[in-house]
């Protein structure tokens, strides 16, 4: 049976490398990690963090792939940078959350506190400040920054989302082992239960990944998470393996 994993690995910024280190989870598995400054990083499943030993000059750069919550500890000489495929994320002491999966649609930035300066990587010159409760969604691989004169444009400013049910901030929850979603379809839940229950999902039938959910996933195993599921929306599934068949 197939349980999301609740327990978090500890892990130093110093534990290995004369000039720097890195911290990759499968899927299924979060970290928390303690960077040289102070800073706490929270990693999520499938995700690459690569940070150096000890932070010199006058900036902190880490490489993002994947999720991560950041708590920065201030320091007005040293920004702290976070380099992602699509962003950078330019900040001096602050709380924010990145996800930037590389095979995912989007990349998001999401305040919680403080201030940080986003910039596109294709568009350096264009720099978006956001504000706490603001979320920064960039559609990957595509021209940036048009957005801001052009309605369909693939980077918009969105205020982040809260539970009804607990309050939570959907876009951190992860943080305390849940997983939250709102009125979100099944394609992109499905991407994320594989990160969370460490399976792969296929769907037979396309026309199901369009229906749309909303609820909260903690300590369900797989199953009973798919049979919530399927009290709302009409579908079949079967696992093979670590497969899921959705039809």
């Amino acid at each position: 049976m197939w349980q999301p994993i609740i327990s978090w690995k500890q892990r130093a910024c110093c534990r290995d490398g004369k000039t720097g280190s890195g911290e990759y989870n499968i899927r299924g598995t979060r970290s928390h990690i303690k960077l040289a400054d102070g800073t706490t990083v929270w990693l999520n499943s499938d995700s690459e963090l690569k940070y150096p030993l000890r932070f010199k000059g006058d900036k902190r750069e880490v490489y993002l792939k994947g999720e991560a919550f950041f708590d920065v500890t201030k320091d007005a000489s040293r920004p702290f940078i976070v380099h992602t495929e699509q962003m950078n994320i330019n900040v001096l002491g602050t709380s924010f959350n990145i996800k930037a999966y590389p095979d995912d649609s989007t990349s998001e930035t999401t305040l919680i506190s403080g201030e940080v300066e986003v910039q596109l990587k294709n568009r350096p010159e264009k720099k978006i400040r956001l504000r706490p409760a603001e979320k920064l969604v960039v559609t990957n691989g595509v021209d940036s920054l048009q957005q801001l004169s052009d309605r369909t444009t693939p980077a918009i400013i969105k205020p982040i989302y809260f539970s009804k049910e607990d309050s939570a901030i959907v876009e951190t929850a992860w943080i305390d082992n849940k997983l939250i979603f709102q009125d979100e379809s099944f394609a992109s839940l499905a991407s994320r239960m594989e990160r969370w229950y460490n399976v792969s999902i296929r769907f037979e039938n396309t026309t199901i990944q369009q229906q749309r959910f909303t609820g909260i996933f903690s300590k369900e195993p797989l199953e009973q998470a798919l049979e919530a599921l399927r009290l709302t929306e009409h579908f079949n599934y079967k696992i093979a393996d670590d497969t899921v068949i959705i039809y």
